[in-house]
């Protein structure tokens, strides 16, 4: 067996690759755990709708909806009370959640409408860093003023959109 230098290179070239190829194959895995925590979905349900009661419809008059369901204000015609809002807000029990109110009003802005928390707040449209309860439930009153009372006879208005907006920190 005649070996040349040319034969010599080659399998040598050949067993180098080898070699690398064996080193370049061999890696190395683990697995590693990542820590969570799982949290409800807030969702808000009401459970009493806020019933303002009769409106006299006098541009700039306000009736405020308070404690109690105390209604107060040259806005306001009838009785004395009305019915404060309930709702209740499910989500993961002891999370901090921030709660915002936004104005409203009636579909042609006759009337315009400013909510209040009244168990959460007395009185305050934002609530920051409140403890959610395994039965959580605000309770709304707000005021109304009349815009254009002589529209909103016209256009027989009888509701105001108003909005909660509750959120985890």
């Amino acid at each position: 067996m005649k070996l040349s230098i040319k034969n010599i290179a080659k399998k040598s070239a050949i067993a180098a690759t080898l070699v690398t190829g064996l080193s370049a194959g061999s890696a190395f895995a683990d697995t590693f755990n990542a820590t969570l925590s799982i949290v409800q979905p807030i969702a808000l349900t009401q459970t009493t709708q806020m019933n303002l009661g009769a409106i006299l419809a006098t541009d700039s008059n306000t009736c405020t909806l308070g404690v109690l369901g105390a209604r107060i204000g040259t806005g306001c015609f009838g009785p004395t009370s009305g019915t404060l809002a309930a709702i209740g807000v499910s989500g993961s029990t002891g999370q901090q959640v921030d709660i915002a109110l936004t104005n409203g009003a009636s579909a042609a802005s006759e009337l315009t409408f400013v909510p209040s928390l009244l168990n959460n707040g007395q009185g305050l449209t934002n609530l920051t860093g409140v403890t959610l309860q395994a039965a959580h439930a605000l309770t709304l009153g707000g005021t109304l003023t009349v815009a254009n009372g002589a529209l909103a006879i016209t256009n027989n208005v009888s509701s105001v959109n108003y909005q909660v907006n509750v959120t985890y920190q």
